[in-house]
């Protein structure tokens, strides 16, 4: 990035105001060290920086798994690809690393902290973006063919109003493999989370990229034909980290798999997403963010109905 560019972005509101006065002061004030605030300050930037640097087209698929997790974030009068965008650059920023390992965020801490960011990051969107060297936000769409055609597809029917599903076409990619051995963690049992098959909800940071043991014996299980369904709360349960998320996601329809959240349908060769409102899923209790059928497709429906009748 250039010296100019440089200047230009700290001059930003969002720099200036927001990651300088009012991000650190709501993270020390919920707990954070001096240096823990600085470090994610510091990240918030970083993401931000990446974020403006993509194609508006690339920027609208990005943000595009994020939509139905901000169905009821504030302030509500922003668009949602607004309030998706606020969660790629702040809330999966080292954010989640002092919130979903005990803390000390908690859920209103993180609230406050994107609504704060809402408005100084819609400034910052409207400047014209520059590029950024070692943009892990970027080449995606090429490192993850099948899951960027997919969440295209869901992007443009989501923009259309006018139907609730449609088909695509997948295109033809090497099959991808399981994450190798020096990518796996192990991550503690969570007693909070009601997943729909005993033993898969842990504790982990949802920006990290290794692979518990949870998310590891889904995939195996889609890889050997085992599980033809992948019910989710929502796509950031897959990860908060857009490589690791698209990635998985890859694997998944690679392997036929057809991935249900709340809200969207996600399958080789079709995608559907509820007529609006969305409902806000729910990442405690899975089987409560399925049983809302208003809205939905019938494709989506029949899966749905069809996962039911295994509970």
């Amino acid at each position: 990035m250039t010296a100019t560019a440089e200047r230009n972005i700290n001059d930003s509101v969002f720099v200036r105001e927001f990651c300088r006065i009012a991000l650190p002061e709501l993270l020390i004030g919920a707990g954070l060290s001096d240096v823990d605030a600085h470090s994610v300050t510091v990240d918030v930037i970083r993401r931000a920086r990446m974020l403006t640097a993509l194609p508006v087209d690339y920027f609208d698929v990005l943000v595009t798994p994020f939509i139905e997790e901000v169905s009821q974030h504030r302030p509500l009068s922003a668009p949602a690809w607004l309030r998706a965008a606020v969660v790629v650059a702040v809330r999966n920023s080292r954010l989640e690393d002092f919130h979903a390992l005990g803390g000390p965020l908690r859920a209103a801490d993180i609230t406050a902290i994107t609504e704060a960011a809402t408005d100084p990051l819609a400034l910052l969107l409207k400047e014209p973006g520059t590029p950024v060297s070692n943009n892990t936000l970027a080449g995606l769409d090429a490192r993850y063919p099948r899951a960027w055609a997919c969440l295209t597809a869901l992007s443009d029917l989501m923009a259309s109003d006018d139907d609730t599903e449609r088909a695509y076409s997948m295109p033809q990619a090497p099959v991808p493999g399981l994450p190798g051995s020096h990518e796996k963690i192990y991550a503690e049992q969570s007693t909070s989370v009601k997943p729909l098959v005993a033993g898969q909800g842990v504790v982990a940071s949802g920006v990290d990229p290794s692979f518990d043991q949870a998310l590891l014996a889904m995939m195996q299980q889609v890889k050997d034909g085992n599980a033809g369904v992948v019910p989710l709360s929502a796509l950031s349960r897959l990860s908060r980290n857009s490589d690791k998320q698209l990635r998985v996601l890859d694997f998944l329809l690679a392997h036929g798999a057809t991935v249900l959240t709340t809200n969207y349908l996600l399958s080789p060769g079709m995608v559907g997403v509820r007529a609006r409102p969305l409902v806000k899923p729910d990442s405690y209790d899975l089987r409560r963010s399925m049983k809302q059928l208003r809205g939905l497709g019938p494709t989506h429906t029949g899966w749905i109905k069809a996962l039911r009748r295994q509970w």
